[in-house]
């Protein structure tokens, strides 16, 4: 059976979940960037890689979420990778640190081809606000309706994902585990 990408994420909720997708929608139309075509969830991404197993790893992978309480995010200032993709820093908690290694020692043993961007030592966690700007100036456009925004927030999450890449380029929510 062929490896398949999959990965580890938690969504954000309640009002919320449909502040950032109204934002997204707002980019999108005044900016032409598109939030996140490929999945279309407000999340903190905790790590990725590939599994030939995807049934044996969530059934793995529900003993560890079993053990796992929700936990609060903090999120708030505004921040962007290569000038591509504009996000909110997530602060790095120490709870948060604990829940993401975790969930990369829980991949790395069970899975091969984990995301360097989100190994323990590069990760930092975000929530993408814009990314696949067509052009420059559709990115610079996002950061100046976003730069002087006060997005701030803290938010106690209950759910953690796994997600899986499709062909079709999407990603979608092959199991919810709520906490």
């Amino acid at each position: 059976m062929p490896a398949e990408m999959i990965g580890i994420v938690s969504n954000l909720e309640d009002q919320l979940y449909k502040d950032i997708k109204k934002l997204w929608a707002l980019l999108e139309r005044k900016c032409d960037c598109a939030a996140f075509e490929q999945y279309g969830h407000p999340h903190v991404s905790f790590q990725a890689a590939r599994t030939s197993d995807i049934r044996q790893l969530k059934k793995d992978f529900q003993k560890l979420v079993s053990q796992i309480k929700p936990f609060e995010i903090e999120a708030g200032g505004l921040m962007h990778f290569d000038r591509k993709v504009i996000c909110l820093e997530v602060r790095k908690t120490q709870r948060l640190l604990e829940i993401h290694q975790r969930i990369n020692q829980f991949l790395q043993d069970q899975c091969r081809g984990l995301f360097e961007y989100y190994v323990p030592e590069n990760w930092i966690p975000h929530i993408t606000l814009a990314q696949e700007a067509p052009t420059m100036e559709s990115f610079e456009k996002a950061w100046r309706e976003l730069k002087d925004s006060t997005l701030r927030f803290r938010q106690r999450l209950h759910n953690i994902c796994m997600v899986k890449w499709y062909p079709d380029k999407k990603i979608r929510i092959i199991r919810r585990y709520h906490l």
